[in-house]
């Protein structure tokens, strides 16, 4: 069989097949630039990936988002798209917030003809999980307004949002007194 049909048939990407094919995870030969798949070879790999795929990766919080200060969770594409569709929360994996809560989706307030408010849900793909073979990953944005369910993050988000307040407090502090400076020394300069 060829990699599209493969493909469709494992629901995996063409380019997983593809790779499968090189590293010899299915059993293939390749003539003309195309790679003929066997499709015993393919159904053992399939049902290999439905064993495996009874333990999915855990869920991990990432700051590495398209929005500086949203908190993002990386995990199974398909898993993150059900929870922020039905709303429900993620059971974050890792270390230090295991077992702690997070619900998807970031409110922002966009300016155009009207104010509106967007939901954002989905931020980036991350591609195919390493460990787990056709599998995509991508990262969710996580709803900064209801961190109640974890108890680490929101303490550690809102340290930062004090510090940032702090900073900007300072900042303002300075630039009033640059004016202040500059009221004052304004008709010493003629």
């Amino acid at each position: 069989m060829d990699t599209t049909t493969a493909a469709t048939t494992a629901h995996v990407t063409v380019a997983t097949i593809r790779t499968w094919c090189r590293n010899g995870v299915v059993t293939a030969t390749k003539q003309a630039g195309r790679w003929t798949i066997d499709s015993v070879s393919l159904a053992r790999r399939i049902e290999i990936g439905a064993r495996r795929m009874t333990a999915l990766p855990p869920m991990v919080i990432t700051s590495k988002t398209s929005i500086p200060g949203v908190l993002g969770v990386v995990g199974p594409a398909a898993q993150l798209a059900a929870a922020f569709e039905a709303g429900t929360p993620i059971t974050l994996g890792g270390t230090k917030v295991a077992g702690e809560q997070v619900y998807l989706g970031y409110a922002r307030t966009v300016y155009d003809d009207s104010l509106t408010v967007e939901v954002r849900g989905f931020d980036s793909e991350r591609g195919e999980h390493a460990s787990f073979p056709g599998m995509a990953c991508a990262v969710y944005l996580v709803d900064m307004t209801r961190l109640d369910a974890a108890p680490t993050i929101k303490a550690t988000v809102d340290k930062a949002r004090a510090r940032s307040l702090a900073r900007a407090a300072t900042t303002e502090q300075a630039a009033a007194a640059e004016a202040a400076r500059v009221a004052r020394n304004v008709g010493y300069d003629c």
